[in-house]
Order: structure tokens, then C-alpha cells, then sequence
């Protein structure tokens, strides 16, 4: 009996011990784990087309980064909102660990949104090397397009003309393009002012050439050096006013460029709640890398009117046209203003502005010619879309518009498409012959229990 008592103890503690040691490698187990999952990450995207993944041509941009990526996101004090935005940046993150999220409250730090020039909530600032650049579309299209801009140092240099009374990139006054510039910079582009009497030659470094308007002629050697710049393939924009033209539209010889008398002015601006009909408006944009996504409306105060006929492989768009109701008005702009034919004001639309393109030698030769500069003025920078409208041409006549082609990828599967039969078929179901079923049953388990 004693003996038997003896091996009963000693298999209880057999078992026990058993169960200790279960328990410990349990614990050291998880342990191992906790400490594995610190050391090292894996994610997995089992998603269809793997959407929640960075595609390859973002994954390729990335290993370009020299330096470490911040992104600060202007969102308000909501969680929803942030997780959000943290979604979006999280891919970034994993194949980068040098890129930093940080989230600032606009309400806590007003000076700090309005100097960074933020619009609106959930606005992105990318700061790369001392570049930066807005962002408020957050998908990983422009998302990597942005990181590509800021990376593209030392070939995005724009020269301003100078010397003639030209608007300048760098200029306080109302009528100078400083505030244009200095956006410019803050997107990665370098600004240049040339005065052409001291520049026998335009570098050819220089992105893009900028002649706004100037209020006196260009001396003939002047005009040539800006005439040789054109025939190498050198990208212009130039943006006049009504007025004279000093000779200007002869420096494009295969644009057949005339620029039409008198002031635009536009009876659709009354409905727009501005007071003064030399306001023109643009609401829509051809499909064209340079008002791509472009939805808001653009105004343009005292514009002029253009028409060409390209010719020698020059292909032109008209980018930016007036609505109908618009002319161009000859007479002084006071009193009550009506279109007279008989003075060649000729009926709207009417083209604001030009894009002109050709093939040069292998490279894409890109023109813009715009009838106003008052729209990128310090004055009208702020009003409708015309920074974005400004900042496209931009991109687009420096070359920045090739940039990544990362498609939207969308699951296959998030649209239920259903027949009016098989529709009303599933409301009837589940709104009465559902709710039917479940009292019929709760009713015949109330009899069965009464009977029993």
C-alpha cells in the first residue's frame, strides 16, 4: 500500500513538474518572440495587386535619397485624420528608415503654417537637402513625384529678364512676380535675374527663360541673343500685356504670333462676384501636362488676346481660353461696355494664352506665351487657382512633367454590381421575409415549450 502511495506521489509530481516546465518555455518562448519582433520587422502585403505596397519605380526613387526626408503634415489635433495621413506614409517608412513624420497642430502654430504657405488641413511639407515643397493630393503618385522634384539639384535653374522694366521673380512691388519666385524656390528651382546687355549669352544651364513684360524695346542685340537661345532649343515663357509689343512676337518667325488690340473683358465676372469686367476667366482646361488637375478657376486682370498659325514643326494648344460673353474691348474700359465689330473686337472664346512644342534635334522644345503677367502678379497670386496654374507651366516648359507614371491601383472587388430583380429580390428578403422567418420560429418554439 505504501508503495503504491509512493509512486502516486512521485507521478503527481512528475506531472507538475511536467507542467512547470511547459509553462517556463512558454514564457521563454514568448519571450523570444517580443524580442525578435523588436529586432527584426517583417510586413507582409497579402492584398490583392498588392495596393497597400510602394511600386517599384517609387521603391527605385527612394534608394536615390542622399539625405534624410522629413514630412511634416499640418493636420489638426484628430486621430482619424492623422491615422490617415500616418497610412499613407507608413510604406515610406518601411523601406526608408531616414524618413521622419511629423504632425503640426496649423491652430497651435499659425506663423509657422502661413510662412511655410500652407492652404489647407492634412497639407504635406517635403523638406529634402533645403529644398521643400507643399503637397495636398496624398497619394503615393504625387507623393513620389514631389520626393522626385526635390530631388532634381543643380538642372532647374529659370533666368528673369531684366533691364526693361520686366515684372521681376525677385521684386516687392505689386506688379513684380517675388512672391511667384519665391514659391519657386521653395519647389526646388533656382532663380536667376540676366540683364542681356551684360549676357552676350544665355547659359545653357537655364531651364527656362522668363520674359515679362517689358515696358520698353529690346535693344536689337538684345533680341538676338534671346533669337539664338529660341534656335537651340531654349524654353521660353513669355507673358505680355495689351499695349505695345517692342517688336517681340518677330522673334518667333514659325508661330505666326499676333497679339490682338484692346483688353479683354469678360461679362461672366459680374456672376463671379467681381466688380470689374477687365477680369477674365478661365474654368476650363484642356487635357494637357500643363493644366493637368487643374479644377479651380483662374482670372486674368487686363489680358490680351493672342491667335497663331504655327508652322516649320511647331505644334501650339490654346491652353487657356476665355468663356463665351467675353471680347476684346478697344474703347477705354468706363461707362457701358459693348462689343463693336466694326473695330475688330471679335467675340469670345478668345485664347489667353499659348503652348507652343517641337521636336529639336531630339529634345522637346516647349514655348508658353501668356496675353497677361497680371496673374502671377504679388497683387493676383492668392486669387482662384492661379499659383497651381502657375506652377504647372512651370513644371511643364522646365521639363519636370516626365515624371513618374505610378497608376492608381484599386481592388477588383469593392463594387457590388446587382439587377433591379436581384436588388429588390435582397430588400424584400431583409426587410420582410426575413423578419417573418425569426417570428414564425420564435413563435413555434413558444408552442412547442407550451405543449411540453
Amino acid at each position: 500500500m505504501g508503495a503504491e502511495l509512493s509512486a502516486a506521489n512521485r507521478h503527481r509530481f512528475r506531472q507538475r513538474l511536467e507542467g512547470l516546465l511547459f509553462y517556463l518555455l512558454l514564457l521563454l518562448a514568448i519571450g523570444l518572440a517580443g524580442w525578435l519582433s523588436q529586432r527584426y520587422q517583417g510586413v507582409y502585403d497579402w492584398t490583392d495587386r498588392a495596393r497597400n505596397s510602394l511600386t517599384g519605380a517609387s521603391r527605385q526613387l527612394l534608394e536615390r535619397l542622399e539625405a534624410p526626408l522629413l514630412i511634416r503634415s499640418f493636420a489638426p489635433a484628430n486621430p482619424q485624420l492623422r491615422q490617415q495621413i500616418r497610412a499613407v506614409i507608413e510604406p515610406y517608412q518601411r523601406h526608408r528608415l531616414d524618413i521622419t513624420l511629423e504632425f503640426i497642430d496649423p491652430a497651435l502654430q499659425p506663423e509657422l503654417t502661413r510662412e511655410t504657405g500652407i492652404r489647407r488641413a492634412g497639407e504635406l511639407q517635403l523638406s529634402y537637402q533645403e529644398r521643400s515643397e507643399n503637397l495636398d493630393t496624398l497619394t503615393e503618385q504625387q507623393i513620389s513625384n514631389s520626393i522626385q522634384r526635390l530631388i532634381q539639384r543643380g538642372q532647374r535653374w529659370i533666368a528673369g529678364i531684366e533691364g526693361h522694366g520686366e515684372r521681376r521673380l525677385i521684386g516687392k512691388a505689386n506688379h513684380d512676380l517675388g512672391e511667384f519666385g519665391a514659391e519657386l524656390q521653395r519647389k526646388g528651382y533656382r532663380i536667376q535675374a540676366l540683364q542681356l546687355s551684360e549676357q552676350p549669352l544665355i547659359p545653357r544651364n537655364i531651364a527656362l527663360l522668363v520674359l515679362a513684360g517689358p515696358q520698353v524695346a529690346l535693344l536689337p542685340a538684345e533680341r538676338q541673343v534671346i533669337r539664338d537661345y529660341l534656335d537651340r532649343g531654349g524654353n521660353l515663357l513669355w507673358l505680355t500685356d495689351p499695349g505695345p509689343q517692342h517688336a517681340l512676337p518677330e522673334l518667333f518667325p514659325g508661330l505666326d504670333l499676333e497679339i490682338l488690340p484692346g483688353t479683354v473683358v469678360d461679362a461672366n465676372a459680374a456672376g463671379m462676384g467681381l466688380d470689374n469686367p477687365a477680369i477674365a476667366l478661365v474654368t476650363r482646361f484642356p487635357d494637357h501636362p500643363a493644366t493637368q488637375r487643374l479644377e479651380r478657376v483662374t482670372l486674368y486682370p487686363f489680358a490680351a488676346a493672342l491667335k497663331a498659325s504655327p508652322g516649320a514643326g511647331w505644334q501650339a494648344i490654346s491652353l487657356l481660353q476665355t468663356q463665351p460673353g467675353s471680347w476684346n474691348e478697344t474703347s477705354t474700359l468706363s461707362g457701358e461696355l459693348r462689343r463693336n465689330a466694326a473695330l475688330g473686337e471679335e467675340p469670345g472664346p478668345l485664347t489667353l494664352g499659348y503652348a507652343f512644342s517641337r521636336q529639336l534635334e531630339g529634345t522637346s522644345q516647349r514655348l508658353m506665351v501668356v496675353g497677361d503677367g497680371d496673374f502671377l502678379s504679388n497683387s493676383y497670386l492668392g486669387n482662384g487657382g492661379n499659383l497651381d496654374l502657375g506652377l504647372n507651366l512651370i513644371r511643364w516648359l522646365s521639363g519636370d512633367d516626365n515624371l513618374l507614371d505610378i497608376p492608381a491601383r484599386t481592388a477588383p472587388d469593392t463594387r457590388l454590381e446587382l439587377s433591379r430583380t436581384a436588388g429588390a429580390a435582397i430588400g424584400l428578403g431583409f426587410l420582410f421575409i426575413l423578419p417573418l422567418l425569426l417570428i414564425a420560429t420564435g413563435l413555434f418554439i413558444w408552442w412547442r415549450r407550451r405543449r411540453a
